[in-house]
């Protein structure tokens, strides 16, 4: 019994979309454990140690972060195969009751993160459980790398209003800031984000209905916690796991690798 081209090409979407991440990793381990040429540079070393150094880190999650070791064999940490360069940052911490009273929002920390804008080759950045305590560092929007495609940041203790200045990321895909203490309205500046594609910020204490009308747009999934706009919640988790997946596939494989995935799932 025969099948349609449109069939394959659904199933071997869905199968790459699923997989590839997971098979790149692999690789990545294994090939991080065997070549020595992936050394990150002394400036991502000290933005990392930056970053561990305010961390309110009771469990040790990021003990093995030491001063004068090799950057790119750290956990949670992924570097670029041809220089080293630290592409991707993915640290989930922990919801365990004892880390509880880390997360009153009174318990402030001031510039939490912002040393993570010194990473001038990120293109992903995904952080849940980490306490932040603090605003969104305003470093965000003015030194990330227009590489960065990808930032999430859930339940981390984000205070105070969305910095207007993450629309100057020209070429961020996927922003989903949900489950944190964020307060004001969606900046207007966001609608600058022409590859925009998921927008999440919803339980949250922002204003209700302080969306800006050009963010209402096709191709966009966005949620505010009080509306869902645009296309349907699985087409975002679909778009977040299109966008890790080519992510990942540029980064060890090539730009056609990337290309191929989007043509098979689209």
């Amino acid at each position: 019994m025969g099948f349609s081209s449109s069939s394959f090409q659904e199933r071997l979407g869905f199968f790459i979309t699923t997989h590839a991440l997971s098979l790149v990793l692999l690789i990545n381990s294994v090939l991080i454990s065997s070549c020595s040429a992936w050394t990150c540079s002394s400036e991502s070393e000290d933005a990392l140690l930056g970053f561990k150094q305010m961390l309110i880190d009771p469990e040790g999650l990021l003990a093995e972060w030491v001063q004068g070791t090799n950057c790119c064999t750290w956990p949670y940490v992924t570097c670029r195969a041809s220089d080293g360069a630290v592409i991707a940052l993915s640290i989930t911490g922990s919801a365990h009751p004892n880390q509880q009273p880390y997360r009153n929002k009174n318990y402030s920390i001031s510039n939490f993160g912002s040393t993570l804008a010194d990473l001038k080759d990120l293109e992903m950045m995904q952080l849940q459980w980490i306490f932040f305590n603090s605003p969104i560092p305003s470093t965000w929007g003015n030194s990330f790398s227009d590489n960065l495609t990808v930032i999430t940041v859930n339940d981390c203790n984000l205070e105070s209003s969305i910095p207007s200045n993450l629309g100057d990321i020209s070429n961020l895909q996927h922003l989903d800031l949900q489950s944190n203490y964020l307060t004001g309205t969606i900046p207007q500046q966001l609608c600058n984000l022409r590859h925009l594609v998921y927008l999440d910020v919803s339980y949250n204490d922002l204003q209700s209905g302080a969306v800006p009308s050009c963010l209402n747009k096709p191709g966009l999934y966005l949620s505010t916690g009080d509306q869902e706009v645009g296309l349907s919640p699985n087409h975002g988790a679909r778009s977040q796991r299109i966008i890790t997946s080519t992510f990942f596939l540029s980064s060890f494989f090539g730009a056609s690798a990337s290309v191929l995935l989007l043509f098979l799932v689209n």
